[in-house]
């Protein structure tokens, strides 16, 4: 048996060796070619892999509270749609929706508000503490509450003549924060002003107390002087929610969000859809 000689070092090793036992190098053959080494495994694709064309999302409008239709569904078409009393979208049996209320923009995946018509507005659902401008409204069990600060009430003086000649008691601070409850036509119900930075509201042992409001949690919502003279909503963990009204457009709407339109209070579904098969 004739030995085989390493390239390497020159050291000679028996044909069964397949690497130098003084180098480590690769021995040639008996043949004289070299040993072949491990497979080469070709690097992986670059590059997203192969997929098949996207499903358009499912996207719906579930009724959570509404006359005559909890737990319905509305399936939103892709393009502009109309909701309201008599719309794309229509819900008849609510006499507080304008017959066109809002317009709404899907494309096959995301779903925006692009247009507010009806006078009421449309409310959304604040999961977490937001800012609010002077004069807005916000909703909250079934009261609409205008939250003012002091500087953007009318003062009137007393008519002339009428001032009293006396004044008693001892002066209080004057009020920094006002909120009033607004009853049907915009008329004002109950009012609390305070010259503190908060007015709690709930449904009893609050600033603003509403007993028999039956979607009103006991300890249901603030509102609060924030920076910049604005104002601040934070939900207090009721079981109804408290709502902002939609001022920017368009809005997008993400799955899970709840908007009230009038009366009716939705919850928006979008249910993305997997990949198709490649085809």
């Amino acid at each position: 048996m004739v030995n085989i000689v390493c390239g390497t070092c020159g050291a000679s090793w028996p044909p069964a060796f397949q690497f130098c036992g003084k180098c480590g190098g690769v021995m040639p053959s008996a043949t004289g070619s070299a040993v072949a080494g491990p497979p080469l495994i070709p690097p992986p694709p670059s590059g997203p892999a192969p997929q098949g064309a996207l499903q358009p999302a499912k996207i719906r409008l579930v009724v959570l509270r509404g006359p005559g239709a909890e737990g319905a569904t509305s399936d939103v078409p892709i393009g502009a749609s109309v909701l309201g009393r008599e719309a794309d979208l229509s819900f008849a049996a609510d006499p507080s929706l304008a017959p066109q209320h809002l317009v709404l923009d899907r494309s096959p995946e995301t779903l925006d508000i692009t247009e507010i018509i009806g006078d009421s507005g449309v409310f959304r659902r604040a999961r977490e503490p937001t800012l609010i401008r002077s004069g807005e409204v916000v909703f909250a069990g079934e009261q609409y509450l205008l939250a003012r600060l002091a500087e953007d009430i009318s003062s009137e003086p007393w008519p002339a003549g009428d001032e009293p000649a006396e004044t008693f008691g001892t002066p209080l601070p004057p009020p920094r924060l006002h909120v009033t409850q607004l009853l049907g036509r915009g008329l004002p119900g109950r009012v609390f002003s305070t010259d503190r930075d908060v007015v709690s509201i709930g449904r009893e042992g609050a600033d603003l107390s509403f007993p028999h409001d039956r979607f009103m949690s006991g300890r249901h919502a603030r509102i609060e002087i924030g920076h910049g003279g604005l104002l601040q909503v934070i939900d207090s963990g009721s079981l109804n929610g408290t709502f902002v009204r939609v001022q920017r457009l368009p809005h997008r709407l993400q799955t899970g969000d709840e908007i009230l339109c009038g009366s009716m209070l939705f919850r928006v579904e979008i249910e993305l859809s997997h990949p198709g098969p490649t085809p």
